[in-house]
C-alpha cells in the first residue's frame, strides 16, 4: 500500500511538472505573427514575403523579397493607409502612413529588411477598418518623386470580414492545445489510480 501511494505521488508530481513546463512554453510561444505574400505589380516579376510579429515594444515587420531586377539598388517601401493593392495598380495609390526600412537588392535578386513599428500592436494594425497595404517601390531616379510600386500585399482588415483569429499564423500549435495534453493525462491517471485503489481495497 505504501509503494502504491508513493507511485501515485510520483506520477502526480511528474504530471504537474509537465503542465508547468508546457504551460510556460505555450506562453512563451503566445506571440502572434502573420505572413503576407507580396505579389508583382506593373509586370515587375518581383515577389516576396512579409512577416508581422507582435514584439515587446511594437510590431516587427520582416520583408524578404526575390527577383529584384538590379543588384545594389535600394528599394524604399512603406505601409500605405486608405487603399488597396488594386487601387495602387490602377494608379490611385494611398498615402504613406508607416515608412519601413529600405530593401537593398543582392546579387542573386533577393533583399531583406526588418523594421519595428513602435507603440502599436498587430491586433490594432490589422483590426482597424482602414485598408492598408505594404508596397515595395521601384528604383528611385534622380529628380523623380516616389517611384511606382513593384510588389504589394494587402493587410487583412475587419472591413474584409477577416478577424485576427482566422489570419494565417506563422507560429506552431496554439497555446490552448499545448495545455490540453497534461490535463487529459492527469484525468486518465486519476481514473486509473482510483480503479487500482478500489480493487486493492
Amino acid at each position: 500500500m505504501f509503494r502504491l501511494k508513493r507511485m501515485i505521488s510520483i506520477v502526480f508530481g511528474a504530471i504537474l511538472l509537465a503542465s508547468l513546463v508546457l504551460g510556460g512554453s505555450a506562453l512563451a510561444k503566445g506571440e502572434k505573427s502573420v505572413q503576407l505574400h507580396l505579389t508583382p505589380s506593373r509586370d515587375s516579376g518581383v515577389s516576396g514575403k512579409a512577416t508581422l510579429t507582435d514584439v515587446e515594444d511594437g510590431v516587427k515587420v520582416e520583408l524578404h523579397m526575390q527577383d529584384l531586377p538590379e543588384a545594389g539598388v535600394k528599394h524604399i517601401n512603406h505601409i500605405h493607409g486608405g487603399g488597396t493593392c488594386a487601387d495602387d495598380r490602377d494608379g490611385r495609390t494611398a498615402p504613406v502612413t508607416i515608412p519601413l526600412n529600405t530593401v537593398v537588392a543582392d546579387d542573386d535578386g533577393t533583399g531583406s529588411a526588418t523594421t519595428t513599428i513602435k507603440d502599436v500592436t498587430l491586433e490594432k494594425l490589422l483590426g482597424d477598418d482602414q485598408h492598408r497595404f505594404i508596397l515595395l517601390h521601384a528604383k528611385v531616379k534622380e529628380g523623380q518623386g516616389v517611384p511606382p510600386g513593384i510588389s504589394c500585399a494587402d493587410l487583412p482588415q475587419k472591413s474584409t470580414n477577416t478577424t485576427f483569429e482566422n489570419l494565417p499564423s506563422s507560429g506552431g500549435m496554439p497555446p490552448t492545445a499545448l495545455l490540453v495534453f497534461p490535463l487529459v493525462l492527469l484525468a486518465a491517471t486519476t481514473s486509473a489510480t482510483l480503479m487500482v485503489l478500489r480493487r486493492s481495497a
